[in-house]
């Protein structure tokens, strides 16, 4: 079930969804409407807005589509054609062999029921026909502060999915100011061999269709690092143009982040509106055991295709079985310049059991945030 626009409204609708047979999904295009019953509107008290539509597929879990921001007294336009968390990858230390929580298990089969302990401050709402997802709206502090100040908050959007021995959380926030911050929690029980706790790692692979404005075909995609001189006194900042498909590794040394930019044309006359890809956690793990190839590197930049669906184990039945990760989707290297690009972002996390834990493992979550950048000639707050 592919996913539809509609106009902003300043109410909050959410309906019970159906999941998806595991087939291919098209593109979502601005043309198409979103019906009432899958439609998510959020509009804070100083008129910020934000829309999306809302599905719940059997193997990803919650899928956010037509997803869209209006700054206070501003007409919305569209950030994401689609997100989603496309693979969960678990490998523990003492194994050879992984297991692909999102394709093997599938997150929207494993739901969890939620009771109001599971959402304080927030409400409930059914998804596929279960009382799983968790909506609230929560301040931050400070937006700004200077000679004034002002606070600031975000929507939050939370599941659940019960994946004996594990629990993993899913986490959108959307903030007041247009920051996006997708998150995932692990938490559960530890297993055990020998006596003795295991060690494992968790590998999540998130799919980020960019589609800003009118149209996701005339996308841009931007690296700017900051390189340390040197004596460490100051840096220089590069930016340039990925115009093949690309992948690239965090380094802690430099400061990189990646720009997706909408087309070539300036909003009111000032800058060209784009989104900053910002990575949040430095320290999480690049361990990589089995040397897998999607594990290489933490960022990979695609031109869209209905058969790269999750960033591994991509086996759909009316797709080639080889292109089954996302160091395949960019093996050719298509132009990506002025395309409608897809970024895959795998974070990593290794975890060293510990007495504390006492076979329940505390959650820790990894996220990133997603930032605008010249989406408006001026600070709208």
């Amino acid at each position: 079930m592919v996913l539809k626009k509609q106009l902003l409204g300043s109410l909050i609708v959410i309906a019970p969804f159906l999941l998806c047979s595991p087939t291919s999904y098209a593109a979502p295009e601005p043309t198409q409407s979103c019906s009432a019953a899958n439609t998510l509107t959020k509009t804070f008290p100083s008129g910020a807005t934000w829309k999306m539509c809302a599905e719940m597929r059997s193997e990803e879990g919650l899928v956010l589509s037509q997803v869209y921001y209006a700054a206070p007294n501003k007409v919305a336009r569209r950030v994401l054609g689609e997100a989603s968390l496309s693979q969960i990858e678990t490998v523990l230390d003492t194994r050879t062999t992984p297991s692909y929580v999102v394709t093997q298990q599938g997150l929207g089969k494993n739901l969890q029921t939620l009771t109001s302990a599971d959402c304080p401050n927030g409400s409930i709402k059914t998804m596929a026909r279960v009382s799983s997802l968790c909506r609230n709206t929560q301040d931050y502090g400070y937006q700004y502060k200077y000679e004034t100040q002002r606070q600031g908050s975000f929507f939050e959007l939370i599941t659940h999915y019960n994946s004996a021995p594990r629990i993993y959380s899913v986490r959108w926030r959307f903030y007041e100011n247009g920051i996006i911050e997708p998150a995932l929690g692990i938490s559960g029980q530890l297993t055990k061999s020998s006596n003795t706790l295991e060690n494992f790692t968790i590998h999540a692979g998130w799919r980020l269709d960019f589609d800003l404005g009118l149209t996701g075909n005339d996308d841009q995609v931007l690296e700017v690092t900051s390189t340390p001189t040197e004596d460490r006194l100051t840096k220089i900042v590069n930016i340039i143009t990925l115009t093949k498909e690309s992948s690239r590794v965090e380094e802690p040394e430099l400061k990189r982040l990646w720009m997706v930019r909408d087309g070539i044309a300036p909003y009111e006359g000032i800058n060209v509106p784009a989104y900053d890809i910002i990575p949040n956690n430095y320290t999480y793990s690049r361990i990589n055991t089995l040397q897998e190839p999607w594990l290489k590197q933490a960022i990979y930049f695609s031109k869209y295709n209905t058969c790269e669906r999750y960033a591994a184990d991509n086996q759909l039945s009316t797709c080639p079985k080889h292109i089954n990760n996302a160091a395949r989707y960019i093996a050719n290297r298509e132009s990506i310049e002025s395309a409608d690009s897809v970024v895959w972002y795998r974070q990593s996390y290794h975890h060293i059991a510990r007495s504390d834990d006492n076979f329940r493992l505390g959650t820790v979550w990894s996220s990133f945030q997603l930032v605008p950048r010249g989406w408006h000639s001026q600070n709208q707050f």
